[in-house]
């Protein structure tokens, strides 16, 4: 087997040679022989599921253009969560020798969700990957892509410190012993969730927010620092074929290349995240398989000594708005108790003489409020 230095030389000769703008560098997995890096995949993808899924992209790529209908506004020309108005993606975290990317990328997706749906890039949220992958029928063997997500649905997710991850050194965790025994109190859940196939439906679905997706991987990804990355004619394929979860966080269209969450640490890529360029059917990423965005449910939370910014209705008194400094936009909840026009008045009043207020809130309605 040739060493490491031998192995980065010859990928970015092939690089130099193709004119492909990126290049190999030393990482946390490229030192690992092969069997050791198959350990940090764990997308599990059989012939049949592997039609099924291809299928299903096409079937969806077919019906888009008339759900997306002809007035749709199209999407911008580049989309980057890390900075939209402030970072909506948490840190980039180490898998290690375990086959749990569908749960690092799935966990990813929905913090950021949570963080989009509350419109706080600094809400502090870590949730358990060891949770769902150990407590939702996966394993150091892997998982489905979108098993991770069905699991979000049906229970939840809970924090890290519920559970802590520990599975790095590839030894599965038993999911009764591990977890916190309030776990049942501290479930993060979404409420669905849906794919997309087409160029246009995958980047309006990443313009609102970060998306899961699956890929092929090949030899020289492991070896990825910096740039569009593109499979180069030193990649090999895997034997058997190696899969993949991965988050993405944005594209660029004057790149032509999307923006990639790993799960490998901050040691590979660019600190943990990278550039991979659009229509690589090798890949898959593009040609076989959906992207799925999420729907998160946020639970209800009293705030105390809120900002009130600005205030909205319409002339429908059930349509009433407010924005809070650090929670964003909230819908009066129609049939409130309070009453939606005297939930306006103290709203009103709050901005007018710049006074606090409490608020009862999920990530859609306020419910109650108080100066």
């Amino acid at each position: 087997m040739p060493n490491e230095e031998t192995t980065i030389q010859a990928i970015n000769a092939a690089i130099k040679q193709e004119g492909l703008p990126w290049t190999a560098q030393p990482t946390t997995v490229s030192s690992l022989p092969p069997e050791e890096q198959r350990k940090y995949l764990g997308l599990i993808v059989d012939e049949a599921e592997m039609q099924r899924l291809t299928a299903e992209t096409k079937r969806l790529a077919s019906l888009e253009p008339a759900m997306l209908g002809a007035s749709a506004v199209g999407a911008p020309a580049k989309v980057d969560w890390r900075s939209n108005g402030g970072n909506y993606v948490t840190s980039v975290k180490n898998q290690g020798a375990c086959g749990s990317c569908v749960s690092f990328c799935s966990c990813a997706v929905i913090e950021s969700a949570v963080r989009i749906k509350l419109q706080n890039p600094n809400h502090n949220i870590d949730l358990s990957e060891g949770f769902l992958q150990f407590c939702g029928g996966g394993s150091c063997g892997g998982w489905g892509l979108t098993s991770g997500l069905d699991y979000a649905k049906s229970t939840g997710v809970v924090d890290e410190a519920c559970m802590p991850y520990t599975a790095g050194g590839g030894s599965n965790m038993n999911c009764n012993a591990s977890r916190c025994s309030d776990w049942q109190n501290r479930l993060t859940k979404i409420a669905s969730y849906s794919n997309h196939s087409t160029m246009e439906a995958r980047k309006n679905a990443i313009a609102a927010g970060p998306v899961l997706a699956g890929m092929e991987v090949w030899s020289d990804f492991f070896s990825y620092g910096t740039g569009v990355y593109v499979k180069s004619a030193a990649a090999t394929r895997l034997n058997p074929r190696g899969y993949h979860c991965i988050c993405v966080v944005g594209y660029d269209d004057s790149q032509q290349c999307w923006i990639i969450k790993n799960s490998w640490g901050t040691g590979w890529g660019e600190a943990g995240f990278m550039r991979m360029k659009y229509g690589q059917t090798d890949l898959l990423i593009d040609s076989s398989w959906s992207f799925s965005s999420v729907v998160v449910q946020i639970s209800a939370a009293w705030h105390s000594n809120v900002t009130v910014s600005q205030v909205f209705a319409s002339r429908d008194s059930q349509n009433g708005w407010a924005h809070f400094a650090g929670l964003g936009w909230r819908k009066i909840q129609p049939g409130t108790s309070d009453g939606i026009t005297n939930m306006l008045a103290l709203f009103a009043q709050a901005v007018a003489k710049n006074q606090k207020v409490t608020i009862y809130a999920d990530g859609d309605f306020v419910y109650q409020a108080y100066l």
